[in-house]
């Protein structure tokens, strides 16, 4: 226990612990481990390095690079699978941040993996930003109805509607991944357009 609060404590250096206006609050690790090992006063006599907030990686991706604990999933997403590398960690020490590499935005049609990957709160997708909490939510597993593939996925709900769509493990389908296309669906469904009844035209 005495190995893992270290551990924490210098994760938790320039970590902000805005726990409660964090839209991963309720699903991140970190969290977690703070929880159960953590609760302490921090130790450090300077100041957290601030680093940026609020930055657009793509269309659908927005980086809190104070968040983030350079694990490097991200930029090995990006590297292995999607083999786009939009993604890499720059700068040195402390004062290292991931990003996108210049006029290479994180534009390619698995971009929002690398927010259900991301163990904090870092990255997060501009579509369910700020939308619901997770303890507000609740999930039932389906079939993915954007094309032939069929990926098995998980869909995010309560009484207001849909919120959101993320894959679930499926070997011999999907994987572990999803297209963003496929984290649209949702949206047909809670159309105010959408036929509810019957009807009858002449």
């Amino acid at each position: 226990k005495d190995s893992v609060k270290w551990t924490l404590d210098f994760h938790l250096l320039n970590h902000p612990l805005d726990c409660p206006i964090c839209d991963q609050a309720g699903e991140c690790g970190l969290q977690e481990f703070y929880m159960a090992y953590g609760k302490y006063d921090p130790e450090m006599g300077v100041p957290k390095v601030k680093k940026h907030k609020v930055v657009s990686l793509g269309d659908k991706v927005m980086l809190d690079s104070e968040r983030c604990i350079l694990c490097s999933r991200c930029v090995r997403f990006t590297d292995e699978v999607t083999k786009t590398s939009e993604l890499g960690i720059f700068e040195r020490g402390n004062h290292s941040e991931v990003g996108t590499f210049e006029n290479r935005p994180l534009n390619n049609k698995y971009s929002v993996n690398v927010v259900d990957i991301c163990p904090v709160g870092a990255l997060t997708s501009k579509d369910f930003r700020f939308k619901q909490r997770a303890w507000y939510l609740k999930d039932f597993e389906s079939i993915c109805t954007g094309c032939s593939t069929g990926c098995r996925i998980k869909i995010s709900h309560n009484q207001n509607g849909l919120f959101r769509v993320k894959p679930v493990f499926d070997e011999e389908v999907n994987g572990h991944w999803m297209c963003d296309e496929g984290r649209d669906i949702y949206k047909q469904v809670t159309l105010e357009s959408r036929l509810r009844h019957a009807q009858i035209t002449r």
